[in-house]
């Protein structure tokens, strides 16, 4: 069939309708039949399809049935009658309801016409319960209307009700006799409902047609008929019990007929025997389903019945609740009773309410409290507690509180009551999205509180009973507090509708807390610190009139505190319990998400007022209450930026906390932080402030097998019982983080510590062996490993924008491994992206501090290096001192031109500002607030000094590096000598020469300026002795391919000589520079209040005579910086008697090759008063190299050159000269640089200032070696770098 045109009939009716339509149109055609194919329009012929019909004559009026047409016509046959009923149970089902009708009133005229009822009415009632098992078999259910209307409409017989009763009765009565009538009798019983409704019909068809004659012996008789049912109930046998249940099961259905005929009260006294006939154990489930049948029954709206029936059905309710048995049904019938109890159409039922309550309300409650939360039953019983509990009135409460015998159980129940409450309202058994029933729950609990606080006022006030009350507050706090109350977490309209219904519960239940805390009296002390945290808890919810009622609790806890007598007798006048326990809960509080801004104000209004007008408590009151304002303040910043994804500002928060809880000593909330620092630096590989964090917690611990208090007590180091045991774990902690932190000088400091402990205190040289062996592959690690050094920035953050704790305030940062400038700035951009970056270091406006929105200011800043006391007149290597150039600092500085558009040199004055952070770098944090700064110019000749300085510092230290490490790259020493003899920009030392000008000197005539204009030159002289070392090292070490670049170094140094002799007006002649042979000799600064005299020779020769330049240094004491370490001016010499002429060599050899005459010599010499006569040639050891050195005098200093050792001893003394004082010392400047083989320096005079320091007295000079010294010790064959003095 083509699906589109099936709906053209005329095609179809076309087509042959039967096969021999078929066959004429094949003969028609001459084909067979099977071939004959046919298609018409969209229909075409199928030989394999077939289809056949049956069809099935049914009557309902004849049958073919013999025995139930036999029965039909029994008065034709009456003879047969019997054989005919006993054939009808075996009919089929289909053929008998078939002709219902007509075998019901077959069976109704037997059973009234028929004279024998001793044979018949038996067998007539039996077909009748067969026949009534047919219908309610679930095949027949269908015919249950036609039977119902056959008994409403069709049904005469008005004496039969007589006869059923009997035979039932006779049925019921040998139920435990005859057994062999059980299964009739099971029959029966199923079909007890149209039993009675024919019975019942009967009855009142007799009454209509005899004026309601006969109505008393029928209620006798229906009487009987339910007492035999009831003594049927009490059978104990086990033949009996199918039948028991299906009594069980269907006689409530026969109480709405039964109750047309009888009285209701009457009824109701046989239920409650027949319910209570049931065996104990015995078909307990089958007597719910009745007693929930009965429920449901029209009997149960009777006010009069329900009285009857009620103490029967709660009586079998609580047997089973105390037995934790059917707890379905029993909650099930409960409910229906309570859910029957609000109706409008049942009366009065004030008895009935107080029935339930006496009997089951407390077995309810005992039921909910051990009962699976997670049960699908709770939910039910949680609704019938909410429901008997809402049906009660005043009087209820009353009576029921008054009916417990002893105080005892009133207690017990009221503790049970609140239990629930509690555990309920803080773990609710409903969905969050059930608000309508959660809130009618907390409604009618919140009644019951009110009438519970008033008995527990009234009752167990005196004597007190603190549990009672405690649980009172801690449930009432839960009921507060719990989620579905808090209104503010709620859309406007559901919250307006909430408070139209139910109002705001949280407030009403807050007066009554206030109430009861009021009305303790004397026992108010037994509550602290216990309620502190609950009514804290209470007061943080965001509820203003609750916040103004509560917090006042505080403050009379704290004055029952206060007035608490002591030991002695005394009144305490402190209240440190209650303070303790409002700053631990805070803490807790505030981070789970309570409190805000409004409560700290509000909680610092209320309790400072109260504070102010008391007498005693004012002073403690109001530093407690600023405290706890600053806590709050704190916990609002943490809790702001806890999830943030800024793991720096949650740092800051954290040591913000840490360092409140501190001050404070909370020692327990102090570790706890320390705890959360450290762990948020590990999260972001800060292994070093991990580190410096845990060290925190270690200090609080001692080395003593003293046991751990709970509070120091730490779930990380479970084993750990004693402070030495905890304190030495934190220990190896914290070597590897420092390990991880390349910060090994710490790592050693903490392992000297534990090898102290080992040796000496707990003698484990196998620990002692183990931590030695670490502390030594630290050190190898300072020597041989590369560290990248970190480079600080100044951060400011400005505007209102910013967090409190950021907010117009300047921060220095550390930076990260080879993080720059430009990738800080980066960064920083990214965590704040709305930030705008300003432009200039200048102070910002008013207008920016004021503004809403956010102002980043980025700077580079350089640490100011500390001088390290150990270090003093020491030998110390550049890879050791580079660790506390950048480390340890606490002290910046940055620098900004004054004028930017300003080329002129002598205009190029500079703003430099010196910063000090509140702890050193780096620390427990990378950044730390800037404390203090000091701002201050630098002139352009200061300017000059600090930049050749700078560039002398950088020569000096690759210098001494090549020097000692052939193995080094040569690439940064060429390019630093190279910038400095041939720089690219800014003309090198050229650009300024107008200093070294005569015409500067009288146009600035200032005594500064002309110690600065000395300085200069000096630092200039300096830096030509220092370039002829480098380029002489370069030499040295570099291949054939930098030949070249060798040469054109060297000519570039000439040049720069001859630059210097023409344009600055210095001559300076210094040996020639070879790259084979070179010589180069260590040059050395000179000490405070000496004179120098530098003779430039006009020709290389050995002659005395010289034409020199002479500076003459300060004579003030000045400190005065060396490479990387300050030194004391006034440091003692520790030189033996043998050297108390210092000799510093301008050029040494690298070899062991004598000093030729083209390598002259400068020569420093120093006299001490008395001077010693001078050592002659022939007590010079032989083995000592000659070479040109240095003669210091304390009145004067010459720089010579001499072409031998033989000609030192006839270098001429200058006469002596007052030198002019040096300037002060500048934090920038570098005043020395000296080989670590040169000789200590002679004891200079006292610092006025520095009075920590004691000087050792100038070793006297022998009796009798006036005129020869002793020989000087050998020097040490390992090189050293740098002698390091104070500078």
């Amino acid at each position: 069939m083509d699906a589109k045109k099936h709906e053209e009939a005329q095609t179809y009716l076309a087509q042959p309708s039967a096969r021999r339509d078929l066959e004429r149109r094949a003969s028609q055609a001459g084909m067979q039949v099977n071939k004959m194919s046919i298609q018409t329009g969209p229909l075409s012929l199928s030989h394999r399809d077939s289809f056949q019909i049956s069809t099935l004559v049914c009557s309902t009026k004849l049958t073919h049935n013999v025995d139930l047409m036999g029965l039909l016509k029994w008065r034709e046959n009456p003879h047969e009658l019997k054989d005919h009923l006993l054939a009808l149970m075996k009919v089929d089902g289909e053929e008998v309801v078939k002709f219902l009708v007509d075998v019901l009133d077959a069976l109704f005229s037997i059973l009234m016409q028929n004279s024998d009822s001793d044979v018949y009415d038996n067998l007539v009632f039996d077909a009748l319960i067969y026949i009534i098992g047919l219908i309610s078999d679930r095949k027949y259910h269908q015919f249950r209307p036609v039977l119902e209307v056959y008994i409403e409409e069709n049904f005469s017989a008005t004496l039969a009700y007589n006869k059923l009763m009997v035979v039932l009765k006779s049925y019921i009565d040998g139920a435990e006799e005859r057994a062999g009538q059980q299964e009739t009798l099971y029959k029966a019983t199923k079909s007890l409902e149209y039993i009675f409704k024919f019975i019942i019909r009967s009855r009142v068809l007799f009454s209509v047609l005899n004026e309601g004659r006969g109505k008393q012996q029928f209620e006798i008789s229906l009487k009987q008929v339910l007492q035999a049912l009831n003594i049927m109930m009490m059978y104990t046998s086990d033949n009996t019990l199918t039948v028991q249940g299906a009594a069980l099961k269907y006689l409530p259905s026969t109480i709405e007929d039964i109750l047309s005929v009888f009285n209701a009260r009457e009824l109701s006294f046989l239920l409650v025997d027949f319910v209570n006939n049931v065996p104990r154990d015995r078909l307990t489930r089958q007597k719910m389903t009745c007693i929930s049948d009965i429920v449901h029954s029209k009997l149960f709206n009777f006010p009069e019945c329900r009285q009857l029936l009620l103490p029967m059905i709660l009586s079998h309710i609580k047997v089973l609740l105390e037995k934790a048995d059917e707890l379905e049904d029993c909650v099930k019938i409960s409910s229906d009773i309570m859910e029957t109890l609000t109706r409008n159409d049942v009366g009065p039922v004030d008895i009935d309410i107080t029935a339930v309550t006496l009997s089951i309300l407390r077995t309810v409650i005992q039921t909910v409290i051990p009962m699976d939360r997670t049960s699908n039953i709770i939910g039910t019983y949680v609704a019938l507690l909410t429901a008997i509990l809402r049906q009660m009135s005043e009087y209820h409460y009353i009576q029921y509180i008054n009916h417990f015998p002893t105080k005892i159980d009133l207690t017990d129940f009221l503790m049970e009551i609140l239990m629930v409450f509690r555990d309920l309202v803080s773990k609710n058994v409903y969905p969050s999205d059930w608000n309508e029933m959660i809130m009618l729950q907390n409604s009618v609990f919140l009644k019951a509180l009110r009438y519970f606080s008033h008995t527990i006022r009234d009752v167990f006030s005196n004597p007190f009973e603190y549990q009672l009350w405690n649980n009172f507050f801690h449930c009432a706090i839960s009921f507060l507090t719990q989620d579905p109350l808090q209104l503010e977490n709620f859309s406007s309209a559901k919250r307006n509708k909430i408070i139209s219904r139910y109002k705001d519960m949280r407030r009403e239940t807050g007066f009554e807390i206030r109430s009861m805390w009021f009305n303790l009296g004397q026992h108010k002390v037994q509550f602290i610190p216990g309620l502190v945290g609950p009514i804290l808890e209470m007061t943080l919810l965001p509820e203003t009139e609750l916040r103004r009622a509560t917090i006042p609790i505080f403050f009379d806890m704290m004055h029952c505190e206060f007035s608490l007598m002591g030991p002695q007798g005394r009144p305490k006048q402190c209240f440190p319990e209650v303070e303790n326990a409002i700053i631990t809960q805070l803490d807790a509080l505030v981070e789970g998400g309570r409190g805000d801004e409004k409560y700290k104000d509000l909680f610092y209004e209320i309790i400072y007022n109260h504070c102010k007008e008391h007498s005693y408590l004012r002073d403690q009151g109001i530093n407690f209450v600023e405290t706890v304002q600053k806590l709050l303040q704190h916990l609002l910043e943490y809790r702001t930026i806890i999830n943030d994804e800024n793991k720096e500002n949650r740092m800051s928060c954290t040591v913000n906390l840490l360092n409140f809880y501190h001050d404070i000593s909370r020692q327990e909330m102090y570790i706890r932080y320390l705890h959360k620092l450290c762990d948020l630096q590990l999260d972001c590989d800060n292994y070093t402030e991990a580190a410096y964090t845990l060290m925190l917690y270690a200090k609080l611990l001692y080395w003593s097998d003293e046991p751990l208090t709970p509070v120091l007590q730490s779930d990380k180091y479970p084993n750990a019982q004693t402070h030495r045991e905890l304190k030495e774990r934190l220990y190896y902690d914290i070597i590897v983080y420092f390990d991880k932190g390349k910060m090994w000088e710490k790592g050693i400091e903490l392992c000297k510590e534990l090898a102290q402990l080992y040796e000496n205190e707990t003698f484990d040289y196998i620990s002692l062996a183990a931590i030695l062996n670490r502390e030594a592959d630290f050190y190898s690690r300072i020597m041989r490993q590369m560290r990248p050094e970190p480079e600080y920035f100044r951060v400011g953050y400005y505007g209102k924008g910013f967090p409190s704790f950021l907010r117009n305030k300047a921060f220095v940062y550390r930076g990260k491994e080879y993080e720059r400038l430009s990738d800080f700035t980066c960064r920083l951009q990214n965590q704040f992206p709305n930030a705008q970056l300003l432009k200039t270091l200048s102070p910002p406006g008013e207008d920016i501090i004021d503004s809403d929105n956010q102002f980043l200011q980025i700077n580079a800043v350089s640490p100011l290096f500390d001088d390290k006391r150990k270090f003093l007149d020491k030998n110390v290597s550049e890879q050791i001192l580079k660790y506390y150039k950048v480390n340890e600092v606490q002290q910046f500085s940055f620098t900004r031109r004054l004028d930017d558009h300003s080329h002129d040199i002598t205009k190029m004055w500079l703003e430099r500002t010196n910063l000090v952070i509140s702890y050193p770098l780096p620390g427990i944090l990378r950044w730390f607030l800037v404390a203090s700064s000091h701002t201050y110019e630098v002139s352009p000749l200061e300017n000059a000094i600090e930049t050749i300085q700078a560039a002398n510092h950088k020569l000096q230290t690759l210098t001494a590096l090549h020097s000692i490490d052939p193995a080094l790259r040569i690439d940064p020493l060429s390019l630093v000598v190279n910038g400095v003899v041939d720089p690219a920009v800014n003309g090198g030392i050229s650009q300024y020469k107008v200093f070294y000008s005569d015409e500067y000197e009288p146009k600035h005539p200032k005594k500064k300026s002309i110690e600065l204009v000395k300085k200069l030159k000096e630092c200039t002289i300096t830096q030509v002795f220092l370039i002829e070392k480098a380029i002489a090292v370069h030499g040295k070490k570099a291949p054939e391919s930098l030949r070249p670049f060798q040469d054109h170094m060297e000519m570039r140094f000439k040049q720069m000589k001859e630059l210097m002799d023409t344009e600055l007006g210095l001559t300076i002649s210094t040996p020639g520079v070879s790259s084979q042979g070179a010589k180069v000799k260590r040059i050395q600064t000179m000490p405070p209040g000496a004179n120098l005299h530098l003779q430039m020779p006009e020709t290389r020769n050995s002659r005395p005579s010289r034409r020199h330049t002479q500076l003459q240094p300060n004579k003030q004491n000045t400190v005065v910086k060396t490479q990387s370490v300050y030194v004391r001016p006034n440091s003692p010499s520790k030189a033996s008697p043998a050297k108390n002429k210092t000799v510093v060599n301008n050029k040494r050899s690298a070899g062991s090759g004598d000093l030729t005459e083209s390598a002259p010599l400068i020569e420093l010499n120093e006299q001490l008063t008395p001077m010693r006569p001078r050592r002659p040639d022939s007590n010079k050891p032989g083995s000592r190299p000659s070479s040109g050195h240095v003669k210091l005098t304390d009145k004067t200093m010459s720089v010579a050159s001499t072409t031998s050792s033989d000609s030192a001893g006839s270098i001429p003394t200058p006469p002596p000269e007052e030198p002019p004082p040096l300037p002060q010392k500048q934090v920038y400047a570098d005043y020395t640089n000296l080989e670590g083989d040169a000789p200590p320096p002679l004891p200079h005079r006292k610092h006025p200032v520095q009075t920590d320091h004691k000087d050792k007295p100038q070793p006297p000079i022998p009796m009798g070696a006036q005129k020869t010294p002793p020989t000087p010790p050998r020097k040490p064959s390992r090189p050293s770098i740098f002698n390091v003095s104070k500078s």
